[in-house]
């Protein structure tokens, strides 16, 4: 699999990954190392645990992380609950269905862990 499959796969945007990352190698390594990076899972365990005084910080570190990566699916949802939880927003997190904005944010995620695993162990292998 390629680093554009692998994109594809996930909803993520290799074209925007290649502008910030401008040769296909550096794209493939650091998606690799995204595996590294707890952000997204903090924000899964910060949401679960019902800790909404940390929700800001967690959302806004994934944001960011995915957002760098152009993994577009995870950063959209993780830009919304950011804002959500953004102090002096406390109305939007009712106009916000955050319970399913989170739902959607970790099933994109481990399916997301899931195909970069598939695409490591194939570098790995090349």
């Amino acid at each position: 699999m390629t680093a554009r499959e692998l994109y594809d796969k996930i909803g993520a945007d290799y074209d925007a990954a290649l502008r910030r990352l401008p040769m296909d190698e550096l794209v493939a390594k650091f998606i690799v190392r995204f595996l590294d990076d707890h952000s997204c899972q903090k924000l899964i365990e910060t949401w679960e645990s019902g800790n909404e005084e940390g929700m800001f910080e967690a959302a806004h570190a994934a944001k960011g992380v995915c957002a760098n990566l152009a993994l577009t699916r995870l950063y959209e949802n993780a830009s919304v609950v950011t804002d959500a939880y953004r102090p002096g927003r406390e109305d939007s997190r009712v106009m916000e269905d955050i319970d399913k904005l989170m739902k959607q944010f970790k099933e994109d995620y481990e399916a997301s862990v899931k195909e970069i695993n598939v695409f490591a162990d194939e570098k790995g292998k090349s």
